[in-house]
């Protein structure tokens, strides 16, 4: 992997995770969440989106020079880790990992550390879910504002990016779905970068995101739109309604979803599993 001063780009992506902690107790036991999560009608729904959103524009991006960890369940049924795996079969700088039953945070670190931390320098670490997608620049524009960062601050205090300016992709299972422009007043856990000192035990799930200010040096970027977060049956959480919405007419909705996700706007309204 190519490196500016010690710098590496790892992003930690979670799919259909099992874990001790996070969720069971307003979902059930970790065996109960399996039997519900496992069944055909939501992994379709899960692996459309992942295809369509997160891998669609994770794997176009314009600086292919990161690592991905797809952190995943061992408890898994073998097609759909099967199907997984395939997807990514052909990208050596993805790797997925069936991690056992653990604690939720404790997996995310380890996920972190699959990837061999360089000696000395920064790290920028990333988080995605497996139903969002990050514009195709995100890579490249991480680590240009990164290395002016790095420049800029003569300690070494945790700073992260986040992308305050994107869409909304309300999936209609009965009729068509509907992408919305948002801007943010506080940070979504889509595509924020964590830049920090290899080895210093920091990560992106470390802290909420919403308090992310209150722990890092937080950069707002919305000079471009920056993540399409979907909304549908099986969030685990409630999208915040922002007071500005809705402000572009959808024949520029179309041509910011082509330009900065490469993905055809009509294609995901029409999406269906």
């Amino acid at each position: 992997m190519a490196e500016y001063n010690g710098v590496q780009m790892v992003g930690v992506c979670r799919f259909s995770v099992l874990t001790t902690d996070f969720t069971t107790q307003k979902r059930g036991t970790p065996e109960e969440i399996a039997e519900r999560i496992f069944q055909p009608t939501p992994m379709e729904l899960r692996f459309k989106l992942f295809e369509e959103l997160t891998l669609a524009t994770l794997l176009k991006q314009t600086d292919m020079d990161f690592r991905l960890v797809i952190l995943t369940s061992a408890e898994m049924p073998k097609p759909y880790m099967d199907r997984l795996r395939d997807l990514v079969a052909g990208y050596p700088n993805v790797d997925v990992w069936a991690a056992p039953l653990d604690r939720h945070y404790k997996l995310l670190r380890m996920s972190f550390d699959r990837v061999d931390a360089p000696d000395a320098g920064h790290r920028l670490s990333f988080r995605i879910d497996d139903d969002d997608a990050v514009d195709l620049e995100m890579i490249a524009r991480s680590k240009m504002m990164a290395r002016r960062i790095i420049d800029w601050q003569e300690d070494h205090t945790p700073s992260i990016l986040c992308w305050n300016k994107g869409f909304y992709f309300d999936v209609n299972p009965d009729g068509p779905s509907v992408l919305t422009d948002t801007y943010l007043r506080a940070p979504l856990a889509i595509g924020n970068v964590l830049i920090h000192r290899a080895g210093d035990g920091h990560n992106p799930y470390r802290y909420n995101h919403k308090n992310f200010a209150a722990h890092y040096n937080c950069y707002s970027d919305i000079s471009q739109p920056g993540f399409i977060r979907s909304i549908h049956m099986n969030n685990t959480s409630t999208p915040q309604l922002e007071p500005r919405r809705g402000e572009l007419p959808d024949d520029k909705v179309d041509r910011q979803i082509r330009r900065h996700f490469g993905l055809d706007a009509d294609a995901l309204r029409s999406l269906k599993v």
